[in-house]
């Protein structure tokens, strides 16, 4: 009988390995659900919690989302930079990831928790907090990625490390996406509040936890980084065509696969309506997301990447197809079973799509030293966030353009109004909610029926009073949404969902027993009638234009991207199989004459 072979115990090293991989891996959950709650939620908490005009709206999206980008693409290479320099005992990457943890923890509170700030002067300190955010995010982030490089010099021990730590940034990525979705409509200011402190502790707490316990590899045991001038890696990218081209058609890829889910809330709430059950659509995106790279290696092996590629992009398009067709006939409704359909077949042909062009762009290294007999890593590693936050920048345009433009911006601030109301209502004791009450009803009586046929100069005349009122000055209403005001529920608080007093507009607050209150966008009333004033406030009064406009930039402009993208990998990507292979095999053959020249 063959005698078993023992399994070799683990060296210390590998041991220290393994227990590294774990806390570094786990420990991007909190960096991807903090990420996650700015680059995702941000604008939501922007456009449907405060009130603000579209300049205004228009201005801070610009900021955030074109010059914060700009500013990020200038501020990593800078943070590399001082990490590489870096000789402290504590560590090169450590100090950097807790410094930047803490302090990018306490940016998020301060972003969502403030919110006493209304007009130009919340536009300017959310400018800057951002700017302060993301600064110290860089700090976290680059020390973060660079240190992954060093747990081990192993080929394998590192693909082992880099696919634990995507699968639990994947995680944490779900996590916010789905649970931030869920809490907020119908409560955003404090749901707001209270997300930006949990995931804040989340974040700092797993981050302290791997600074201090993981442990470093000593200095002189970790490669040297490759340090590329910007001299040269201009010089590198104009002598690479594949690395030119890849870059191009990635760009492209990017921006129009980030429009569904930039424009995901907005659609959601004006074809369905404002609840938190676009969770099932975000869940949805994050577990077939998963199943596509679970499959992609044996899809590749048997179609090889080209055709894939082809495959997978004509099954976004179809799915896209279904999404610009769905609700506008009633044997095909806009619902959630419909979106989710069409749904599936965008995020698999998408996910399908970027692993390989991923591949593409990793081997044009390769192609540079078949051609150049130089490899020059650092540059597709610099080009790949370059691209994605330059891509960033363009979608964030798009995004602001197609929600001004189409007046969907504006109709949303009926959202915004209720739920600031919302939040200012909550906060008042007793005596204040009763004089709120009094006076909204007061100024509802002088309106009548509404606004339609005022000047300009008289609607400002009465915005200005509301603004200098002793009860309802500095709380952000206008003339223009006290109708929208008026349709809150007044809710009696007993720690449940509440009991049902009477519609706002409707209220005698003298009638009222003393007791604490809250508004609420959704509810049943007396009679048993289900209402949602959000609903009724802007999915309920969009027009046709509203919805073409929302529903060319959700389907037409990716649609019209994702081919562009294709094609130019098709028509200028030389690089398949075939190629790479025979790339390999002569930059074998000139090692093998430099190592042997005789």
């Amino acid at each position: 009988m063959a005698e078993k072979v023992k399994k070799q115990p683990l060296s210390a090293e590998d041991r220290q390995f393994n227990r590294n991989k774990w806390l570094f891996g786990v420990s991007g959950i909190g960096r991807d659900m903090s990420y996650q709650l700015i680059a995702s939620f941000l604008l939501t908490y922007i456009q449907f919690g405060m009130t603000l005009s579209i300049a205004q709206f228009t201005t801070i999206s610009l900021l955030i989302g074109v010059v914060g980008r700009i500013w990020d693409g200038i501020n990593d290479p800078l943070m590399g930079a001082i990490i590489e320099g870096t000789h402290l005992k504590f560590g090169k990457f450590r100090p950097w990831i807790l410094m930047g943890a803490v302090l990018t923890g306490t940016m998020i509170v301060l972003m969502f928790n403030v919110q006493s700030l209304t007009g130009w002067s919340f536009v300017v300190y959310m400018t800057v907090m951002y700017l302060l955010w993301e600064s110290c995010f860089t700090m976290n982030d680059i020390g973060y990625w660079s240190m992954l490089a060093s747990l081990s010099s192993k080929k394998e021990q590192r693909n082992s490390a880099t696919m634990l730590t995507v699968v639990f940034a994947g995680i944490g990525a779900f996590i916010a996406q789905g649970g931030i979705s869920f809490l907020y409509p119908g409560n955003v200011l404090q749901a707001f509040r209270w997300i930006s402190i949990g995931v804040a502790a989340i974040f700092v707490l797993m981050q302290v936890i791997m600074a201090v316990f993981i442990k470093e590899r000593p200095r002189a045991q970790m490669e040297v980084n490759e340090k590329v001038s910007v001299k040269q890696m201009w010089k590198t990218i104009k002598n690479n065509d594949q690395i030119l081209w890849m870059t191009l058609s990635m760009l492209i890829y990017s921006v129009g696969s980030a429009l569904l889910v930039g424009f995901a809330y907005n659609l959601y709430y004006l074809e369905i309506g404002y609840d938190g059950n676009a969770i099932v659509f975000i869940a949805i995106f994050g577990v077939f997301n998963i199943l596509a790279q679970v499959f992609y290696p044996k899809l590749a092996q048997w179609l090889g990447r080209k055709k894939l590629q082809i495959i997978s992009i004509i099954v976004a398009c179809v799915g896209y197809t279904g999404i610009a067709l769905i609700g506008w006939v009633s044997w095909f409704p806009f619902n959630l079973v419909t979106l989710s359909i069409f749904g599936i077949l965008v995020f698999v042909g998408q996910a399908l799509y970027y692993m390989a062009s991923i591949i593409n762009m990793t081997n044009c290294v390769e192609y540079n030293e078949y051609k150049r007999g130089e490899r020059n890593e650092a540059v597709v590693s610099t080009l790949r966030p370059l691209m994605a936050k330059f891509s960033d920048a363009i979608k964030y345009g798009i995004i602001t353009l197609v929600l001004t433009v189409s007046l969907v911006y504006g109709l949303s601030q009926n959202i915004s109004a209720a739920e600031t109301q919302k939040g200012v209502f909550d906060r008042m004791d007793y005596a204040q909610q009763t004089q709120y009450i009094t006076k909204i009803n007061q100024y509802l009586a002088e309106i009548g029926d509404g606004v339609d046929g005022w000047t300009d100069e008289q609607i400002q005349a009465f915005n200005d009073r509301l603004d200098q009122d002793e009860v309802l000055g500095g709380h952000q209403i206008t003339v223009d949404k006290l109708n929208v005001i008026g349709q809150l529920a007044v809710m009696r608080k007993d720690g449940g969902d509440g009991e049902f007093i009477s519609r706002v507009a409707d209220l005698d607050a003298n009638s009222l027993p003393q007791d604490k209150y809250e508004l609420s966008l959704s509810f049943t009333d007396k009679q048993g009638n289900k209402i949602n004033v959000a609903n009724d406030n802007f999915k309920s009064e969009s027009n046709l234009s509203m919805r073409l406009w929302l529903r060319a930039g959700v389907t037409v402009l990716p649609i019209i991207m994702l081919v562009s993208s294709l094609l130019i990998q098709h028509k200028k990507f030389i690089i398949d199989e075939k190629y790479y292979d025979m790339m390999m095999d002569e930059i074998a053959k000139r090692k093998q004459a430099e190592a042997d020249p005789q």
